[in-house]
């Protein structure tokens, strides 16, 4: 369940933004939180790497990669938010399909971003998600997932208030779950996770070894 806020915020785009803009002011801002996942992958990639923007949106936090020339998909399961996508950044290549399942063949990518998207799934569909990752990624590749994490003391009640009004109980789940152990678990390698914004925030990056299946 979730307030009112959370679909009035997603109908109406400048309140969806002033959301974002606030949430991200203890992490340095909008522009650093969209940021995140090229800033940790960047220093391990080629400067052409296939890189997959899971649950894109409008494609926001796809932007710093195509401003570093990366080859950029972004996959998303809402037309409207790709219809959007495509205005602001054409240059991303645009797939329509479930994170779960995504209609891309195995291997495709040398890196993968999930940013602020995670919790919004269920726990067993958010597994489906990882699984999708390892079966993306190549040999060698990496992900990058931000999102929510357990705050600590100074930004555990604005968590709280911000979770009750504007996210589900799968934002909960997450909190209460071990993100860097159900990667592990599911065969991922170099699992490294990073606490930012108070600890409300967690940068995980993680590869794909060549014994990893999907």
């Amino acid at each position: 369940m979730s307030s009112f806020l959370r679909p009035l915020a997603y109908r109406h785009r400048w309140i969806y933004d002033l959301v974002t803009a606030v949430s991200s002011l203890s992490v340095g801002g909008v522009a650093r939180l969209r940021g995140l996942g090229l800033e940790a992958l960047g220093p391990h990639l080629n400067p052409d790497a296939a890189v997959l923007d899971l649950c894109c949106g409008s494609g926001e936090a796809a932007a710093p990669w195509l401003e570093a020339g990366y080859r950029v998909t972004g996959l998303d399961i809402s037309p409207r938010a790709l219809a959007l996508a495509a205005q602001r950044h054409p240059a991303m290549t645009r797939v329509e399909g479930l994170a779960e399942d995504p209609p891309l063949a195995d291997g495709s990518f040398a890196a993968i971003q999930l940013s602020v998207a995670l919790h919004e799934f269920p726990r067993s569909d958010r597994e489906a998600v990882l699984r999708s990752c390892l079966r993306l990624l190549q040999p060698g590749g990496w992900l990058v997932v931000v999102d929510l994490h357990p705050a600590g003391p100074w930004l555990q009640l604005p968590q709280q208030l911000f979770c009750a009004l504007f996210e589900t109980d799968t934002a909960t789940a997450m909190l209460e779950d071990d993100l860097p152990a159900q990667l592990k678990q599911l065969g991922f390698s170099a699992v490294n996770q990073e606490l930012l914004a108070g600890q409300a925030l967690q940068r995980i990056t993680a590869t794909r070894s060549a014994a990893s299946t999907s």
